[in-house]
C-alpha cells in the first residue's frame, strides 16, 4: 500500500463523513429525542429509539449531541467527528474487505487527476466571456 493511496482514501471517506453530517442535520424534519421522561435515562433512550428514525443505540454509545429542541445538532465538532470517524472506520474495512476492492480504489486515485486535467481543460477551452 502507497501512502498516497491511504490518505487519498482517508480525505474521500472525511468528504463522505462531512457530506452525511450535513445532510443529517439539514433534512430532518422530525426531532431526534423526545425526551418525555426528564430525569429518565433509559427510558427517555427507549421512547426516543422507538420512535425517531434517526436515532439509535449507537448514537447513544458515541453521545451524539442534540439541541434544545431535540434536532441533531449542526455546529457540533464532536458530531462531526462522530460522522467522520464511523464514515472512515466503516469505508476502510469495506474497500479492504471486498475482493480487489483496494487495487479497483488505487486504480481510481491514480486516474483520477488525468480526469480532472482533462476536465480543467475542456472547460478552458469552452469558456466563453459574455
Amino acid at each position: 500500500m502507497i501512502v498516497w493511496h491511504i490518505i487519498a482514501a482517508i480525505l474521500t471517506l472525511m468528504v463522505l463523513g462531512t457530506a452525511s453530517h450535513v445532510f443529517r442535520a439539514s433534512f430532518n424534519f422530525v426531532p431526534d429525542r423526545f425526551n418525555a421522561a426528564p430525569g429518565r435515562f433509559w427510558a427517555n433512550h427507549a421512547i426516543d429509539d422507538m420512535l425517531s428514525a434517526n436515532y439509535g443505540f449507537w448514537d447513544m454509545v458515541a453521545g451524539t449531541e442534540y439541541d434544545s429542541d431535540g434536532y441533531y445538532e449542526f455546529f457540533s465538532l464532536k458530531n462531526l467527528r462522530i460522522s467522520c470517524t464511523w464514515t472512515v472506520v466503516c469505508g476502510m474495512a469495506i474497500i479492504l474487505s471486498v475482493p480487489n476492492g483496494w487495487e479497483w480504489f488505487t486504480s481510481l486515485v491514480d486516474a483520477a487527476p488525468g480526469w480532472l486535467w482533462a476536465l480543467f481543460l475542456d472547460r478552458l477551452n469552452n469558456m466563453t466571456f459574455f
